[in-house]
């Protein structure tokens, strides 16, 4: 069993009174989830015969910052006032830039500007439709609550985002793992029949001097290899990182047979879960329809919702808006009608979302089950051509007339 060691934290408790104390936990994570189990919300937390941790890392991550706006949220919603939520959390032990940006928001809501101006001004990494959430909760004197729902929204597109990545891992691995394999079977296999090619090249069938001759090329050229690749690995990583790529390749995937429908069904339950984030903290409908269709990164999909935007502020309803310029799946258009019939439109969004999300994990799993096997046949074509070339290189060498 790991060892356990003693934290010492403070926190507050559901009606808003600060408390402190110990506890025995794996790590510091699983001791603020201890505490969170409790009922506290912990605002410092530190190893018993140590100072607070402090991670070395000059940027928190994205989960950091979604950690920190969940105690931030919970501390409004136990009636902790906004400045000394804000202070207690800037000198929490989050990450140091979370904990900055927190005594940034503190100082600039002394001064007696808004919470959305010192949120923005903070320049924290959180979308715009948080901003905007803040903007209406403040306006409708329900900011606790609109936060949590912007930070729902964001745990949940991150989700999407990571199911998205994990998905890929495999394939990906087992697509490198076949790339290397042949590379070494061409590098250091194929070249010891080099001799073949210079002796009895004339004699050998085409397929076996061309791969041959490639395996030899290849070995006399490793370094300049592993550079090119080294160097194209960079650029991809580099363009990657560059605005609207990734995007781009997302809306060129999505015309794909299977993932494609995967990919547009996710983005759809993203822009379904934001609107519902915004309608649900009160932002008025045409604004949380241009939110949330820019929240989704594919263009032709993102102009279709804009249209839905245009056709509702000219007095059409949502769902023959949505309808009309076929934004969703007919199960969608009914949802929508009904949540526009009965007054509940930000419920029925949210189950459009888990609706589209479940699709899309069913999608998700047939596309691996298609691309794992499709992998496998193309690695063992190419290998068993590789092999073939080979072995009719040798036969043909060894023919004796009859």
């Amino acid at each position: 069993m790991a060892d356990r060691l003693a934290f010492r934290y403070e926190a507050v408790d559901r009606a808003g009174k600060k408390v402190s104390g110990t506890l025995d936990a794996g790590d510091d994570a699983e001791a603020a989830r201890l505490l969170v189990q409790q009922g506290l919300t912990p605002y410092a937390l530190k190893a018993a015969g140590g100072g607070f941790r402090s991670p070395r890392r000059r940027k928190a991550s994205v989960r950091e910052l979604q950690l920190v706006l969940q105690e931030f949220t919970t501390l409004l919603e136990s009636g902790v006032g906004l400045v000394t939520s804000l202070s207690s959390l800037a000198k929490s032990s989050h990450h140091p830039a979370l904990t900055a940006a927190f005594s940034q928001m503190e100082k600039t809501v002394r001064r007696g500007e808004s919470f959305s101006t010192a949120l923005r001004e903070s320049k924290l990494p959180v979308p715009e439709y948080l901003h905007q959430l803040v903007h209406a909760g403040e306006a409708t004197g329900r900011l606790a609550e609109s936060i949590r729902g912007g930070v729902e929204q964001f745990e949940y597109d991150q989700r999407v985002r990571q199911e998205v990545t994990g998905a890929m891992i495999y394939p990906l691995v087992l697509v490198l793992s076949g790339v290397a394999a042949v590379g070494i079977i061409f590098v250091w296999v194929v070249p010891r029949f080099g001799s073949l090619l210079t002796q009895h090249g004339d004699a050998m069938p085409a397929l076996s001097r061309w791969t041959i001759a490639t395996g030899v090329w290849l070995s006399a050229h490793i370094w300049w290899v592993l550079g090119a690749v080294a160097a194209i690995a960079i650029l991809a990583r580099t363009l990657l990182k560059a605005p609207g790529v990734l995007d781009g390749l997302a809306e060129r995937a999505s015309r794909l047979p299977v993932v494609g429908t995967w990919l547009i069904e996710a983005e759809v339950g993203r822009w379904a879960s934001t609107l519902a984030a915004l309608l649900a903290g009160r932002v008025e409908l045409i604004r949380a329809l241009g939110l949330s269709a820019a929240s989704v990164r594919m263009a032709f999909l993102q102009e279709r919702l804009a249209a839905v935007a245009r056709s509702v502020k000219g007095g059409a309803t949502l769902s023959a808006a949505l309808r009309e310029h076929r934004a969703l799946n007919p199960t969608g258009y009914d949802l929508v009608a009904v949540g526009e019939a009965s007054g509940e439109l930000p419920k029925l969004l949210a189950a459009l979302a888990r609706l589209y999300e479940t699709i899309g994990r069913d999608r998700m799993k047939r596309a691996l089950q298609l691309m794992e096997p499709l992998a496998i046949i193309v690695i063992g074509v190419v290998v068993g051509t590789i092999m073939t070339a080979i072995i009719l290189a040798i036969t043909s060498v060894n023919d004796v007339p009859l």
